[in-house]
């Protein structure tokens, strides 16, 4: 009976090896995707948000779209953070499955 938990554990940890491959090359993607991207994001967003207070101050936009400008602009700003709570989360199960193949 051991012999075949062995032999079963060893198929497993061959099968799960691409997995883990695959993994930390998702991991390194989102990562430098959310790196660059966060640059070009946090500008944008920042240009919207002072578009919004300014179009409003100089009395060419209403306060609702004053609202919706600077909603925008924050949105523009968080999505940079949603990139990498992901690649968080793709790096907790490489080492889920670096710790598997381990054992």
């Amino acid at each position: 009976m051991r012999v075949v938990t062995f032999i079963g554990k060893a198929l497993l940890k061959i099968f799960i090896l691409p997995l883990f491959l695959c993994l930390t090359v998702i991991q390194w993607i989102c990562t430098a995707a959310a790196s660059m991207i966060s640059v070009i994001f946090a500008l944008a967003g920042g240009v919207f948000i002072i578009t919004g207070i300014l179009s409003y101050l100089m009395g060419n936009e209403p306060m609702q779209m004053m609202w919706r400008m600077i909603g925008t602009g924050a949105g523009l700003c968080l999505l940079p953070v949603i990139g990498e709570w992901i690649a968080v989360q793709v790096a907790y199960l490489n080492l889920l499955a670096k710790t598997w193949l381990i054992s």
